[in-house]
């Protein structure tokens, strides 16, 4: 057990006071150190997030994606607070070449006020929209369907190519290239679906000045509307060229 004599107990409170007091100073100290907005980075701040929600809106209204919210970091430049407060609305230009409002932004920010001053601000915005990606390998030439594609939710900070958000922007479409599993699916992969494919049974109708004739026949390869295909006759197995007119007929001449 300790005892404390009472000069050597005066001395413990004194000393266990002034601890506390030194605490406390350095709390404050710590506390009035602090980073805090001054009013025009406040402005800047303010301006710039409007503008960027203000851009997600028009590209999810643009690219039919559904309404989301961004999440937005901006990062001011040293020195920003030292600006005088802009008297007039701040102009703020997007200057970096993403395709999309996402990902790392930069803006050009001017005070057209009487105190004119320009910087530079960066913005990370984080955009969580439905992206089209392959549940299965779609073959080339094949014909997508919705079983082939899955919409999930991704952020597109990192994507900077077209990408489909709905159904209705793929299904039916053909494959012009093979899609692989887990790939995204983007607008170059596809085009419209053939009017007549390989493989497709086709009625083949010839014809001259005199005379008509419709055989049965074998579409070799795939096209659209009066575009020339090969065709096998399943009689004769003859293969001939051929005009597509319409899904299941083709025309050519004796």
């Amino acid at each position: 057990m300790i005892r404390l004599t009472r000069n050597s107990a005066t001395a413990f409170v004194i000393a266990l006071l002034l601890s506390l007091t030194t605490s406390a100073q350095a709390a404050s100290a710590q506390t009035a150190s602090a980073p805090t907005n001054t009013a025009v980075e406040a402005q800047i701040e303010s301006q710039v997030t409007s503008t960027i929600g203000k851009e997600v809106s028009r590209a999810a209204k643009q690219h039919h994606w559904p309404l989301t919210q961004p999440e937005i970091s901006i990062r001011l430049p040293s020195g920003s607070h030292r600006l005088a407060e802009c008297d007039s609305p701040l102009i703020v230009e997007r200057i970096d070449r993403r395709r999309y409002p996402a990902g790392r932004l930069r803006f050009a920010v001017t005070c057209p006020g009487s105190t004119t001053w320009q910087l530079t601000v960066q913005a990370d915005v984080s955009v969580i929209v439905p992206v089209a990606f392959a549940t299965r390998t779609v073959s080339k030439d094949a014909v997508v369907t919705a079983g082939d594609i899955a919409l999930k939710p991704t952020d597109i900070a990192n994507i900077n190519r077209e990408f489909f958000a709905s159904p209705q922007g793929y299904t039916g479409l053909r494959a012009l290239r093979q899609i692989r599993r887990d790939q995204q699916l983007s607008p170059s992969h596809l085009s419209p679906a053939y009017l007549v494919s390989a493989g497709d049974k086709v009625i083949i109708q010839a014809s001259n000045e005199q005379f008509s004739a419709n055989m049965q026949g074998i579409a070799l390869e795939g096209g659209y509307a009066e575009q020339q295909i090969r065709v096998r006759n399943t009689s004769s197995g003859k293969e001939i060229t051929a005009t597509i007119t319409k899904p299941g007929l083709v025309t050519t001449l004796f």
